[in-house]
């Protein structure tokens, strides 16, 4: 059986979903997260079924790279779709994203976010932006498709936090983006790892392996730090064993790294044109995705800001036995 035959959504039974709804959080999820995930994980337990459990349980252990929960909360009085990062303080949206915070505690995920991008946001938003607010360059590509990439490319592996040496945190386990306005359809586009590592050479896959990569930092975070001389894929973490770290536009192979480095990189590019599954996140939808075991890009959104175009929320998720550093007196979801 292939990775994606594995694949499999959860639709939420509508008779199930007041009753949660009632029990969830009802502040803003911005602010504590991390303390209430276990009361939003209790009112998220009674609307999943058991088969539904157990298809949250293999998204959980990595069975399946990725997993789309069709929630169909009501977001009727949504107000018009931002144009730019930070979160609206409206509480049409909260139950969705206190579903998210429960939905990830029982796949035995915490949110966390990072203080160089987005002053630390727990939830933001993912919008065309405006030229005025963001800059002309930004908000064009903000309009246009999205090649793929792992979140928080520059990161460390855990394996390399866990080392030592590490001022930032690890990149994320599980990038998570929930549904709020998708009026065209817009497709996000997902590749597992697995499937364009099988298309590599021994000496390809060998190749990735080892420190011969640069990676400069994602764009949305302030003052990164680039990775010079690095591997892109990781063999030995926890979890799911093999990782990955790619951005078409942030990784280069090194001057030192010899013919092979810039083969396998190359390799790597052209499997994934054949790999991407089109799934849209849909209005009242979470999809949850092991970030370093899937690559992920866009559709073009199309020309439009504000009104009722395409709006996402986007989180970030660690599974249980991930750390990062964490400063003392910030909000438990908050790291380096």
């Amino acid at each position: 059986m292939s990775v994606l035959d594995a694949i499999q959504e959860i639709a939420i039974d509508p008779a199930r979903l007041p009753a949660a709804l009632a029990a969830l959080p009802t502040g803003d999820p911005c602010l504590d997260p991390v303390g209430l995930r276990a009361e939003a994980g209790a009112a998220m337990q009674g609307v999943l079924s058991h088969s539904d459990a157990i298809t949250l349980r293999h998204f959980a252990d990595g069975q399946q790279p990725w997993l789309v929960i069709r929630t169909g909360i009501d977001l009727g009085s949504l107000p018009e779709t931002p144009t730019d990062f930070p979160p609206l303080r409206h509480n049409a949206w909260w139950p969705l994203a206190w579903a998210t915070v429960g939905l990830m505690s029982l796949a035995g995920a915490r949110l966390v976010s990072y203080q160089s991008e987005n002053n630390g946001a727990a939830f933001v938003n993912l919008v065309a932006q405006s030229a005025g607010v963001a800059g002309a360059g930004l908000a064009e590509r903000s309009t246009k498709s999205m090649r793929g990439h792992t979140d928080g490319v520059s990161l460390p592996f855990p394996t390399e936090f866990a080392a030592g040496g590490e001022e930032q945190s690890p990149a994320p386990d599980l990038l998570v983006l929930v549904g709020l306005r998708n009026p065209s359809g817009t497709m996000t586009r997902l590749a597992p790892v697995s499937s364009a590592l099988d298309r590599l050479t021994d000496d390809q896959y060998q190749a990735m392996q080892e420190p011969w990569f640069n990676i400069a930092p994602q764009r949305t975070f302030v003052n990164g730090r680039p990775r010079v001389g690095a591997p892109l894929l990781s063999c030995g973490e926890p979890r799911h064993g093999v990782s990955m770290r790619f951005s078409h536009s942030s990784v280069t192979v090194s001057d030192e790294a010899p013919p092979v480095a810039c083969e396998a990189l190359e390799a790597f590019a052209a499997a994934l044109l054949g790999l991407y599954t089109n799934v849209v996140v849909g209005p009242g939808d979470i999809c949850m995705i092991h970030n370093r075991q899937v690559i992920h890009g866009r559709a073009a959104p199309g020309p439009g800001v504000g009104g009722v175009t395409r709006w996402l929320l986007r989180t970030y998720g660690w599974m249980s036995d991930t750390t990062g550093s964490h400063r003392h007196g910030d909000p438990a979801h908050l790291h380096l």
